[in-house]
């Protein structure tokens, strides 16, 4: 894979589950609203123009993965990408767009399935459940909502990709 994501150690595979330590990093985000795929796409685009120069510093940034999504409410999303290891919350370059906002995301441990095809609502939502599954059943402690993660560029195709639905655990 070409693009930069974040480092991650695996604390448990069980199967197609694993458990994850992420080293702190910093996302881009911004909140959309709409079905799903709608706000995907728009929040992508707000974020693309922040890592093509709409910043402070003018810079371009590289393109990273995962993007994530995660439901901010009734049709609302926050739409996020991974900044470049490279930057830090001193020297990261500050959005022009004020809904752009940057987080920093320390101590991110998750429960994580991975699975290939579309990232479609129904191989979301099946995928959610064979999670959800799980977690009930190893007694997991959860953040809720879940987090979308696509890998690939749209033109990919359908059986080389990347998704993953995650959870943040609370213990």
């Amino acid at each position: 894979m070409a693009n930069e994501q974040p480092d991650y150690k695996v604390i448990k595979k069980d199967n197609e589950f694993e458990i994850r330590q992420y080293n702190n990093f910093l996302t881009a985000t911004v909140e959309t609203e709409g079905e799903r795929d709608e706000a995907i796409s728009k929040g992508f685009r707000i974020l693309f123009k922040y890592i093509s120069g709409e910043n402070k510093n003018k810079e371009s940034i590289s393109m990273t993965v995962p993007v994530m999504q995660k439901s901010s409410g009734d049709k609302k999303w926050n739409i996020s990408f991974v900044v470049p290891k490279k930057f830090d919350s001193k020297n990261v370059p500050q959005p022009d767009n004020q809904n752009v906002k940057i987080k920093n995301n320390p101590d991110f441990k998750v429960v994580a399935i991975t699975f290939s095809g579309l990232f479609s609502n129904d191989n979301i939502k099946e995928n959610e459940a064979k999670i959800r599954n799980y977690i009930k059943e190893k007694n997991l402690k959860i953040e809720e909502p879940a987090i979308y993660a696509g890998y690939n560029a749209p033109w990919t195709l359908w059986f080389l990709k990347r998704n993953e639905v995650l959870f943040k655990l609370t213990n």
